[in-house]
């Protein structure tokens, strides 16, 4: 049993390590220029800045709701009120007002907004008929 028992850590510390044998390596990009005493596989202070960091684009905010179902709502109740009597004219008036409204904002849906807007002026029509019968009726 000619094995060495191994190296303590006082003899360890006082004598040189195989590191200090090698010969230094050499850079292999030009960021191990700057710093000869460096590794090859050392931490790069240049990580946190740089060209490949991608910059805050803080997210988009949420479209608010559509207008389209309100006026269409808003049009088909005035168009039935309309049908039976003429005191719903306002709320078909508000159902045109929203249903234009629908249609400048450019996520709202299109198709209801159009159809709001054509029921609404369709209970405006009728509401304003059954007034204008009605006020004539109570003149005679």
């Amino acid at each position: 049993m000619s094995e060495a028992s191994p190296p303590t850590r006082r003899t360890r510390k006082d004598e040189p390590g195989p590191a200090a044998a090698l010969p230094p390596l050499p850079p292999t990009s030009a960021i191990d220029d700057d710093d000869p005493e460096r590794l090859p596989t050392a931490q790069l202070e240049m990580a946190a800045f740089g060209d490949h960091l991608i910059p805050y684009v803080p997210p988009a905010p949420p479209t608010p709701p559509s207008l389209a179902p309100w006026a269409l709502a808003l049009a088909v109740v005035a168009l039935v009120g309309s049908l039976i009597t003429g005191w719903l004219l306002p709320l078909g008036v508000i159902g045109m007002i929203v249903a234009i409204v629908s249609l400048r904002r450019p996520h709202d849906g299109r198709r209801p907004a159009i159809w709001a807007l054509a029921l609404s002026s369709l209970a405006v029509t009728f509401s304003a008929g059954w007034l204008i019968w009605g006020f004539s009726q109570l003149a005679v």
